[in-house]
């Protein structure tokens, strides 16, 4: 849980009027305390009551004093507590007057983009908890893996269906030559192109005549499934001429990717398959590893669910000059696909993320940190 994210609601419509001398007033107490730590931002006091919340960028909770049930579960001292609007959490009493809460449902936020995309994308799942919820939008590599993947197919999804045709044609002496030369461009994907992810190289020149003139014709938005015509401006061509055209894919803007990008549901599932068909592994989280990361020379120990990350400044290499330490926790491991999302901080303050594969004593992946900046690295 990131302290700078750290904010919470508190909505009461109706005063607590509680019996503390049942077990259920006394967690209805609770409850109301626990929300107005949560509204002060009290971190420290937040993972003492809920140590998975360490998990959660922030917290929300929205109590209606009237709707909130209290029903004792078949674990002695065990709680289920429902809000009345759909969100719920189970608490455990640990001592007198002491309790944790032990899962959620509802309680961790995000922003309304980002939940957006994940519900249409199957990163967000319903029924999880919040903490299993977490683990899978901490993974922050579906977007990148989607965005490469179509710049990737997009060489193949753009193509002149013409080879160039000359548009008027007028005489020129005794050759008979043309105004411009005019081409075809069909959009054959799913999604809409902006004109900015391409171009056309077009090349003329005499036959023999060494080094040809260039021009470049802008591309055009095209639908998804339509064509377009573009023309050259400057050059036109002759009998005599020698011609050559190239389409030239300059990739589509992130931004306008995630503006006309049609989710089908399964892309978190097939990005987390994305090397190929899993297969059962059991990777001990006692480990010491090292190589590069965003070129510094780095090294990673972890002991189960926490760790150590020292990398050196300006250097690919260990042990040369100034060097940095940060902590790590294991925010989640896949043993069946290898995925091991870890959360870098310093002094508390939470840096980002190392988001990759732990497969074999090898971890490759990126660095995400907190404004949205990523490295790559691999460890071994």
């Amino acid at each position: 849980m990131k302290t700078r994210h750290v904010c919470g609601w508190l909505c009461i419509t109706a005063a607590f009027l509680l019996s503390c001398s049942t077990p259920e007033g006394k967690v209805k107490d609770f409850v109301l305390e626990f929300a107005k730590t949560i509204a002060a931002g009290d971190k420290a006091s937040i993972l003492k009551i809920y140590p998975d919340a360490e998990k959660a960028d922030s917290l929300f909770i929205n109590i209606v004093a009237d709707s909130v049930t209290v029903t004792p579960t078949s674990e002695e001292g065990v709680y289920s507590v429902a809000l009345g609007n759909g969100n719920d959490f189970t608490i455990k009493q640990t001592g007198e007057g002491q309790y944790t809460v032990t899962k959620s449902h509802g309680l961790f936020a995000y922003p309304a983009d980002l939940m957006a995309f994940a519900k249409k994308t199957g990163q967000w799942k319903d029924g999880l908890t919040d903490a299993e919820q977490a683990e899978r939008m901490a993974d922050k590599g579906l977007v990148d893996y989607l965005y490469e993947k179509f710049n990737n197919n997009l060489k193949g999804g753009l193509s002149i269906i013409n080879t160039g045709t000359w548009g008027d044609d007028y005489y020129q002496g005794e050759w008979v030559s043309s105004k411009g030369a005019i081409f075809t461009v069909k959009n054959n994907t799913s999604i809409d192109i902006p004109g900015s992810a391409y171009n056309i190289v077009y090349k003329e020149g005499y036959w023999g005549g060494g080094e040809m003139a260039s021009e470049t014709v802008p591309g055009k938005d095209i639908k998804a499934g339509e064509k377009v015509t573009l023309r050259t401006k400057e050059l036109g061509s002759s009998m005599e001429s020698e011609t050559s055209q190239r389409l030239n894919i300059t990739g589509i803007s992130k931004k306008d990717f995630l503006k006309v990008f049609q989710p089908t549901g399964n892309e978190f599932e097939e990005y987390l398959k994305r090397d190929g068909k899993p297969v059962a592994r059991a990777e001990s989280m006692d480990f010491v590893i090292q190589g590069v990361m965003g070129g510094c020379g780095t090294r990673l120990s972890m002991y189960g669910d926490h760790g150590y990350l020292m990398y050196y400044l300006n250097s690919p290499r260990l042990d040369e000059g100034e060097h940095v330490n940060r902590d790590v926790k294991r925010i989640s491991y896949d043993p069946v696909t290898g995925r091991l999302v870890l959360r870098v901080s310093n002094e508390g303050t939470v840096t980002g993320d190392l988001i990759g594969t732990y497969i074999d004593g090898v971890y490759q992946g990126k660095f995400q940190n907190v404004n949205g900046k990523s490295s790559p690295f691999s460890f071994k």
